[in-house]
């Protein structure tokens, strides 16, 4: 089964690429339509600048060994969503990465999926709505949600570079339009579940939705 759903995402690599390629001026645009001057995104802002004083005070090899381990549990997740059978998942004992191996041929999703896909933010994002409804500490509740984005933030900044292995794999044209574009729909998706939640997500889809439909009929008019 699992080769099937591989020839399938990879069928798909080159379609989803131009789509994002297409989607990247909404994508831009749909920034516009968020009001980030109330209370959610002022506790989300606190919880980005925490994060950001305990990076630069906390060591870097301790953040680093995070950062691998998350890694690593992106490329499992997207394996096991694919219904590949994992193997192992690993950490180099001198701190050097981590390597984990699957059953199967792979596709794009697998290697590409840490530098767009905010693991520990999504997981958040399942309990939140919950956390909101069984505490009156709303602040901290919305700080820590910025504290998993801005570390989604920086682990993306930090991992994506001409010598990341996955990358060139995938290769640099294709990989770096995956990981503009979806890095953009991504961070539009916390935001938006920021404001409202799953409601939120929901607007925000329906808007880019819009604009894409707004920008294909300029297109159009161009071409008539």
């Amino acid at each position: 089964m699992n080769k099937v759903i591989d020839f399938m995402i990879n069928l798909c690599r080159w379609p989803v690429a131009l789509m994002l390629l297409f989607s990247l001026p909404a994508l831009v645009k749909s920034y516009q339509y968020f009001n980030f001057f109330n209370r959610h995104f002022y506790y989300m802002a606190a919880g980005i600048v925490f994060f950001w004083f305990i990076a630069i005070t906390a060591g870097r090899e301790l953040r680093s060994q995070i950062q691998t381990i998350a890694h690593e549990l992106t490329h499992t997740l997207f394996a096991f969503l694919t219904l590949h059978f994992v193997k192992r998942v690993r950490l180099n004992p001198d701190g050097s990465g981590g390597s984990m191996a699957f059953a199967g041929h792979g596709n794009w999703l697998i290697t590409l999926a840490p530098y767009f896909f905010p693991l520990f933010a999504s997981i958040y994002m399942l309990i939140m709505p919950w956390l909101l409804e069984t505490t009156d500490k709303y602040w901290l509740v919305y700080a820590v949600f910025g504290y998993f984005i801005a570390y989604y933030w920086e682990t993306v900044l930090s991992q994506v570079h001409r010598e990341q292995t996955d990358i060139i794999q995938e290769g640099y044209v294709f990989s770096g339009i995956i990981i503009l574009g979806l890095n953009l729909l991504v961070t539009g998706t916390l935001f938006a579940f920021n404001s409202q939640q799953w409601h939120g997500v929901s607007i925000y889809y329906k808007l880019l939705k819009r604009l894409n439909f707004e920008q294909w009929q300029w297109l159009q008019s161009l071409i008539a």
